[in-house]
Parts: C-alpha cells; structure tokens; sequence
C-alpha cells in the first residue's frame, strides 16, 4: 500500500480548523452526503486546495463552483460508501495507518515543539542587537563533574564580585580566558541572533538581561562558563550606506602611504563642503572597486556587515548626514546614510531564518527537548543488558549480515533494554527496528559504533510517547491524518469498484480501437535528417559543401555535434510538423531538400534535410500501441466509477444548495485563512 499513496485519489485535500469564524458564515450548509454536512468555509478550503491564488477562486464564476460542487458530491459519496464498508478494520490499512501515524507524529512534533518555536525565537532576537563584555573561564565540552563544578564556583565567585561592586573592567583583565581579551577588554560587539558560532546559551542568557545589569549565573557554551554583562542593547536597523573610499597601496601601510591616502580623502571631502553630489564623486574618485560603478552604493546592511569602524561610524550616522573621515585598515572613506529600515516581517524572513536555525541551533534544541521527554517518560537504559547483548554478537559484523543476531538467545532477547514510561522495550523489539530501518541496515556492532543508533531509537520510542493522544492536542495533526485516512479508505474502495474490474485483453483493446479509430491519428509528418554545430562559420561550409553534392548522411557523421545523431548519420525519423521550427521549416522543403543554416535558440545552427512527407493517417493498432490501452483503461475505469457512483446515489441522502455558492470567499475570514 505505501507504494500507493501517490495515487490514494483524485480529490484528496486537507481541511484545518479555522478559528474565529463567524458562526453565521460558517453555519451554513452547502452539501449533506448521508450524516455529513459541508458548511461554505470546508467548500472554500476544498477548492483553495485547487486554485491558484485566493484571488482567482473569489472571482470564479457560479457555473465553475457548481462544477466543483459535483465533484466534492462524488467525493464525498465514494468516501462515505468505503467508509461502511469497514474498511477501517482491514488489517493491511490498519498496519498502513499505524506506520504512518508514527513517522507524521514524530516529524509533526518536531517542526512544533522545536522548529517552529525556535525560528520564532531567531526572529525575536533578530529584532535586537546586544553589545556585552564577558568574562570566560575557559573548560572542555567533555570536561568531567568534578572539574565542571570547579570552573562553574570559579566563575560565581567572579561574578559576585562584580556584584558588590568590583571593576568588571579589572576583573576581565585579571580572571578572562579569552584570548582576545587583553586587546579588546572582553566587549562581544553588537550582535543578534544566530551569528554568535557555539554561544547559543550565551544568547538565550543576554537576551534576557536588561541594558546595564549582570546575568543571574555563569553561562555554560562550548568555551566553557561566562560571565557577563550588556553594555547596550537597540532595536535591529537595517542601512543603506554610501561610501568613497582612498585605499591604502599595501597591507601595511607606511607614513607616507597613510598621508597620501589622507591628502586623497580630505580632498573629496572639501568637494563635498562646496556641494558637490556624493554618489557623482564616489563613481569619479572612489577607489573601492566593488561599488564605484553604484555610485558608493552598499546595499543594505545590518551590523556586522564591515569592519568594526566602518560599521561603528554607520551607525551614528542620521539618514542625509555625511561622516567625517573613516579610518578602517583598508584605508580612509566618507559615508553617507542614504536611508535606514527596520527588520523585515517574520512571514518575509522565514525561509532565511529557518536555514540559519538549522545551522546553528536545532541540533542543540533537539537534544534538550530528547532530555526532558527522558524526564517526563522517566526513561531509563540498561547498561547490563546492553553488555550481555554485546558479549553474544561478533563486534565485527554489521546488521547487514542476514545472521548478525542468531547467536543471541531466548533469555537475552527477553531482557528489558531501555524503560519508556513504565514500558519495557526488550532487546528484541530493538533487533527488529534494525533490521527494519533503512538508516540501521550497515550498523557496526562494536559499542561505540552501535550506541549512537541505540540513541536514534531511544529518539523515536520517546516521541512516540509524547504522540499519545496528539491529535486532542493538535486538531491540525488531527485534520492530516483525517486527510490521510480518507485517502487509504477510498483507494481500496475504489480498488474493489474500479480497478479490479479493468479487465484488459488483446480482443477488448482492438474491439475498442476498431470502434474509435478516429482517436488514433498521425498528424501531417516529415521524416527529416539534421546537422548540428556551434558555430555559423562551419555551417556554412557544411551548407556549401551538400550544394555541391556532398553526401548528408556522411557529413553528419563527421560534423554532427550531438553523438546520437553523429551514429545514426544525422537521421531524425518521423516528426510531426508542428513539433518546433525546424520541422516546420523543413515542411516547406521538397523531398531531397536542405536547408539554409537554421540559427537555433541555444545558439548552435543545424541544416535540416527533408527525406519523405507524409500526410495526416490513421494509425494502425500497431502504431497506437500503449496509446490504445491507456485510453481503454480510462474509459472503462470511468464507466465503472459512473455505476458505481449512480448505486450509491440511490444509497445515501444528498442534498446541495448551490445558491449559497455565491457567498463564498466573501467572508473578511476567508482571506486570512489562506
């Protein structure tokens, strides 16, 4: 059945729950199948789910609605007769359904719980920018309890000082483990979120501090334990920045260059006293050869985009005003703020943050959210059991090996590997996942090798715990696995009503292509030989070389730039005339005709020769082959679904109200909702 999702039906849509409808709208009722009723918000989020825009389903016409309305009866129809048939209880659905459950609930309550409150976190810290001073007291990400406690009482003790009202300048110098921080005093220059590499801790913390005040405790990151305190904070800006730049002649200038560079710059500035336009002089004179050409112009920039001093003076700067001279360690320039905007929208920014929080801060989110499901399920491992598994497998095999777990034993495979909630998970059910899973297929059997896959399935027994009773949680996972159940349902109905009941043998298809030869047709065709090369100058040699009476097969062995044509000696067989220009063109052609070179849109040129024109004909049931079957098939399949649909008429009560359709996609909800 997996294999057949693809294809579960021709109208399968998702229906969300939509808050703070008005219950007037929503109350009213457009189509009853049986005992089910289709108010005009579900008929709106039916035919979204086959529109192109909101904006085209608001101004179709009531004739396109009332179409769609008859194929939502179908549907419905078709659905409620599989649904009586009790096909719930097939076990193959059944067993269908769990699997999917499993793997929809897991990745549901991840994109939930975890990515989307974590971009939606990036998006919060994105709309700040933070400048702090730290102090790290540096300690291996593995470093062992003892020597973390260690650090950890270190840094409070620090911090406490601070407290009481110590020099935190002072206490940098003396106590940080930062390299860096001798020279810059330990000061994080401004950022935002997802731009600190491995502070992610750090961030959560600062971003929690008010402008001036300490953190509570010592941070932990992957440097060790900080302490800190933010120095400013200010609402994230974007700019617009101009600059002239005089560079500097070498990475380390002398006195002379500096002073050239000097005299170069405060000359553009005195021109800029008397009047002269910024961007006019930037294309002139500025030596910055990335935006000379754009007047100066940056683009748009957040913090951090240039070096610290370019960025600093930037930033001061109101939208009009021009700055004084720049020094950064490329040489001096003048800035000039062109305009300035605050952070875009979360809805615009999305995709971008999703990435970053990928990058940089899922993985972490993730295994904190795996550790407190270990403490809500009170999760536990058992190392023993763990150990006596290992002692009864060869280390050096894989679960690739088809035997790998034959010499474990009944007692072994009984014993209780991991506890999630109260519920034993013995090491067989653990061996069956193994082998089931494609991710586990090659799996070392030595400990180190084999634990971290032990971790992935202790992943997905905890979240299939949390699962339980998900759908009371979420009526949107809910409404999926509705959708999807829906759709399981009435494939196998329709596979019993419809497919099984295609019967296709070599007498029905030629009874049916006898009776509808005129659907089987070969339009006018032209069987053509092509030759193709790159540039104009060899096509007109090869052109002048078959007027003098070279051969075109051999040519088009030799010249041919495309190697299927080079073996087939250019020839193209049958084409239908209307198939592109070439074929056109050689429909104009007499048989045994070339072209003039024919310049092609990819830049190349073939010269075309004309073998045989045929007419529009008949195919033969030869020639329509696969074509005959598929249109037999289609037919039939429609039929049957038409008898099957008229039976079930006659079964259940339907009832439409097509004058409410013209009230849809009026509501002021019906537009939010999209």
């Amino acid at each position: 059945m997996k294999a057949m999702r693809g294809t579960l039906a021709a109208l399968v849509v998702s229906i969300f729950v939509l808050a703070g409808c008005a219950p007037k709208y929503d109350d009213q009722i457009v189509l009853e199948v049986g005992p089910n009723k289709l108010t005009l918000r579900d008929f709106e989020n039916f035919y979204m789910r086959n529109s192109t825009s909101f904006e085209s389903a608001r101004q179709s016409t009531p004739e396109e609605r009332e179409k769609f309305l008859d194929l939502l009866t179908n549907y419905k129809l078709k659905l409620q007769d599989a649904y009586d048939r009790n096909l719930l209880n097939d076990p193959e659905i059944v067993s269908e359904l769990r699997d999917y459950r499993v793997t929809l609930a897991s990745t549901f309550i991840i994109e939930r719980e975890i990515t989307e409150p974590g971009i939606k976190r990036l998006y919060d810290h994105r709309q700040k920018q933070i400048s702090a001073q730290h102090i790290l007291f540096s300690m291996k990400p593995d470093a062992a309890p003892e020597e973390t406690l260690k650090v950890f009482n270190k840094a409070m003790d620090v911090l406490n000082r601070a407290r009481r009202g110590e020099n935190f300048d002072s206490l940098v110098l003396k106590y940080s483990e930062d390299p860096s921080a001798k020279t810059n005093h330990g000061v994080i220059y401004y950022f935002t979120g997802g731009v600190l590499a491995g502070t992610n801790s750090f961030e959560d913390a600062a971003y929690g501090v008010k402008k001036g005040e300490l953190c509570q405790r010592p941070v932990r990151s992957t440097f060790g334990y900080q302490i800190f305190r933010v120095l400013d904070s200010e609402p994230t800006r974007l700019l617009r920045v101009r600059h002239i730049m005089a560079r500097f002649q070498t990475n380390n200038p002398d006195s002379a260059d500096v002073a050239s560079a000097l005299g170069r710059i405060k000359a553009v500035q005195d021109s800029l006293k008397k009047g002269r336009d910024f961007a006019s002089l930037a294309m002139k004179l500025s030596e910055d050869g990335g935006s000379t050409a754009q007047g100066g112009d940056l683009g748009w920039f957040e913090r951090r985009r240039w070096v610290q001093p370019f960025d600093e003076a930037s930033f001061k700067l109101k939208v009009g005003e021009i700055s004084g001279i720049v020094r950064t360690p490329f040489g001096f320039h003048l800035l000039r703020l062109d305009s300035a905007k605050s952070l875009a929208p979360y809805s615009v920014m999305y995709s971008e943050l999703k990435k970053t929080y990928q990058q940089t801060r899922y993985g972490e989110d993730y295994t904190r959210y795996i550790d407190t499901l270990k403490k809500q399920f009170k999760y536990s491992f058992n190392e023993n059991a763990f150990t006596e598994f290992l002692s009864h497998v060869d280390s050096s095999k894989t679960t690739e090996d088809s035997s790998w777990d034959a010499t474990l034993t009944p007692a072994i495979r009984s014993m209780a590997l991991m506890t999630v909630n109260g519920r034993s998970i013995p090491v067989d059910s653990v061996i069956s996942v193994l082998r089931k899973k494609q991710e586990f297929r090659s799996a070392s059997l030595r400990r180190s090798d084999l634990k971290p896959h032990l971790d992935r399935i202790t992943d997905s027994y905890l979240l299939e715990e949390k699962a339980v009773g998900l759908e009371a949680r979420y009526p949107d996972f809910a409404a999926l696995m509705k959708e999807y159940t829906d759709g399981i349902i009435l494939y196998k109905a329709e596979q019993t009503e419809v497919w099984n009941k295609t019967s296709v043998t070599d007498s029905s298809l030629r009874k049916y292509f006898s009776e509808n030869r005129e659907k089987f047709v070969f339009p006018e065709r032209v069987k053509i030989g092509e030759i193709e090369v790159e540039s104009d100058t060899t096509a007109l040699m090869l052109y002048d070389s078959l007027k003098h009476g070279s051969d075109f097969a051999s040519l088009a062995t030799r010249w041919n730039e495309d190697p299927d044509l080079r073996s087939k000696g250019g020839m193209m067989g049958f084409q239908i005339v209307d198939t592109n220009e070439v074929s056109k063109q050689a429909a104009a052609l007499e048989p045994g005709e070339v072209s003039e070179p024919i310049e092609l849109d990819n830049g190349g040129y073939v010269i075309v020769k004309l073998y045989a024109k045929e007419p529009a004909r008949r195919k033969t049931f030869e020639e329509a082959g696969a074509e005959v079957s598929n249109d037999y098939q289609e037919h039939i399949s429609k039929a049957l679904e038409k008898q099957w649909v008229d039976r079930i008429k006659q079964k259940y009560f339907v009832r439409q109200d097509t004058a409410l359709l013209r009230n849809a996609f009026t509501s002021p909800q019906a537009s939010r909702s999209r």
